[in-house]
């Protein structure tokens, strides 16, 4: 039966494998934050053993096996490498980045223009390209542009993807374990598939675990507003929670409670921009319902849907906030869960 461990691979530019690191400390950290802009750092401590690293352009890849087999949790870039220095040894104190910072370094000395018309998908995958990068993954799409997107001199590529992908009705860019760039349709959580089951007596986690509830901020309407036009007024998208199983939808309250309306949303049609709305809807129920549990370390993604079981409390459906690894053999993660509650 293989042992629980830990594994550092130095990867090239391409994310080609160099070799194995057999020289990183225990105890380092590894973040995954599903809401976060670049979702994924890591903070390690390295001992010099001759291996060369390019910290301008290496990547590191942290995979975790046990005995169902391995699979990746990060691959992240290098960006402040700390030389740490004793009477007998040298080492290194290093942070790292999520891929997606190579997008968000990236800022254009012209400004930015793509007429109305244009395909969505496409033109984000030759965004990322242009940088250099080709591990991508793309979910296709016929969505076009509805009007000219024009930002300005300076606006990080990565901005401008997510503002994008948004209009197509698709989750902003992130990468997986392994490194691939995700391009991939919003789902509804209620339309995940559940990927892991935390079950009383069957699966590994603390049994001190926590549930932060606010339910006054709690809206059951949102209203985000497209952008104008010059032949037709700007579209109105909207999202109500009507369902009478819920305790604050309109039903139970008995009022509406309506943020201020976000207005200049790109989309490229209603559908989308409703569907923007309900999305915005859910996140707006984040501090609803925020479970804070610590497992075993199993084969998930952030905003990944996982049912909770524990003991006799009921069951409850919740979807991944966050993740936090210590970098330890034996060690568990540390999870932000955002529950699914009936709208």
């Amino acid at each position: 039966m293989r042992s629980p461990r830990w594994k550092y691979e130095l990867l090239d530019r391409q994310d080609r494998p160099i070799g194995e690191l057999d020289n990183v400390t225990p105890g380092g950290t590894v973040e995954i934050r599903a809401l976060s802009r670049l979702g994924a750092s890591a903070s390690l401590s390295l001992t010099d053993r001759g291996r060369h690293i390019d910290w301008l352009s290496d990547r590191l890849r942290v995979s975790y096996s046990d005995a169902r087999g391995e699979w990746p949790i990060a691959t992240l870039r290098f960006t402040s490498p700390v030389d740490q220095h004793t009477a007998t040894s040298l080492g290194y104190q290093v942070e790292l980045l999520s891929k997606t910072s190579i997008l968000d370094t990236d800022r254009s000395p012209n400004v930015t223009v793509i007429p109305a018309g244009t395909p969505i998908i496409p033109t984000v995958v030759s965004m990322i390209q242009a940088t250099g990068e080709t591990r991508i993954a793309a979910t296709p799409s016929d969505r076009v542009l509805v009007n000219d997107f024009v930002r300005p001199a300076g606006e990080s590529r990565l901005t401008i993807i997510n503002e994008l992908l948004a209009a197509a009705g698709y989750w902003s860019l992130w990468c997986d374990g392994s490194g691939l760039y995700r391009i991939e349709p919003y789902v509804d959580p209620a339309a995940r598939p559940i990927r892991h089951h935390f079950e009383h007596g069957k699966t590994l986690y603390l049994p001190d675990w926590e549930r932060e509830q606010d339910h006054a901020s709690v809206p059951n309407r949102i209203i985000v507003v497209g952008v104008e036009r010059d032949d037709a007024p700007a579209l109105i998208g909207t999202a109500e929670n009507t369902n009478t199983a819920s305790p604050y939808s309109w039903q139970s309250r008995g009022v509406w409670i309506t943020p201020e309306p976000e207005t200049g949303v790109e989309a490229a049609d209603l559908n989308v921009l409703d569907q923007i709305a309900q999305r915005k809807l859910h996140e707006a129920m984040n501090p609803v319902a925020k479970l804070a549990v610590t497992h075993a370390v199993e084969q998930l993604d952030p905003n990944d849907l996982v049912r909770f079981t524990p003991g006799d409390t009921g069951t409850r459906l919740a979807t991944i906030l966050g993740m936090t690894y210590t970098l330890d053999t034996g060690a568990l993660v540390r999870a932000d869960w955002r529950e699914v509650i009936p709208e």
